[in-house]
């Protein structure tokens, strides 16, 4: 019992500080604020990977630690989210490694977003680059097609995952469906690389 007790406070001590990872709003654009978020702290009825819809993600039981806000800027027109999430050993590479089985499988067809009395949603994922990010991220333009209260929708959003060690970024933006969408989301994502490499450095066990 007590070396389990140990075990459990060794791995508490070792799990990264989420919240010294986030993104601050200066560095996500001018006037941006930060706004806290109902679900945005804890891994407990919390979701993280939902890119094609949350099936098929088992790397979420190995969650330790998560922090997730917005962004918003007074009468802008786009907004961004960013969520960091400390894993087990290994969870972090798990987790990618699935989001890119689901952007390189997710079907035309609808799919079930696993949320209670919503019907199912049309996405297209076309993955993006930029060379300024972490080694073997993932960056995606998700475009959702469906019917949601009666009215149709037609969405264009941005998701930026990067892991380093055992902690993930997730960047997201919404809002309009322009290049701008595109700049202000990869700008944010590469700011996140910093974080999370100026965390490593300062002695944050991701190795």
């Amino acid at each position: 019992m007590r070396m389990a007790l140990a075990l459990t406070a060794a791995l508490v001590a070792a799990t990264p500080s989420v919240s010294k990872l986030i993104l601050t709003p200066s560095q996500v654009g001018t006037g941006y604020v930060l706004l806290k978020r109902t679900d945005g702290a804890g891994v407990v009825n919390t979701t993280t990977m939902d890119l094609c819809g949350r099936k098929g993600y088992p790397s979420e039981h190995k969650r330790l630690d998560r922090l997730q806000v917005n962004y918003l800027k007074p009468q802008g027109r786009l907004g961004l989210s960013n969520e960091v999430v400390a894993y087990q050993k290994g969870g972090a590479a798990q987790a990618l490694k699935e989001a890119e089985q689901h952007a390189a499988t997710c079907p035309s067809t609808p799919v079930t977003t696993g949320e209670p009395g919503l019907p199912p949603l049309r996405f297209t994922i076309t993955k993006i680059k930029d060379p300024r990010l972490l080694k073997g991220y993932l960056a995606v333009k998700v475009r959702v097609r469906g019917t949601i209260n009666k009215k149709k929708i037609d969405e264009t959003s941005y998701a930026v995952y990067q892991r380093l060690g055992d902690v993930l970024s997730g960047t997201y933006s919404f809002g309009e469906n322009s290049p701008a969408q595109l700049q202000f989301v990869l700008h944010a994502a590469e700011q996140s690389a910093q974080n999370l490499l100026r965390g490593h450095n300062a002695g944050s066990p991701t190795a």
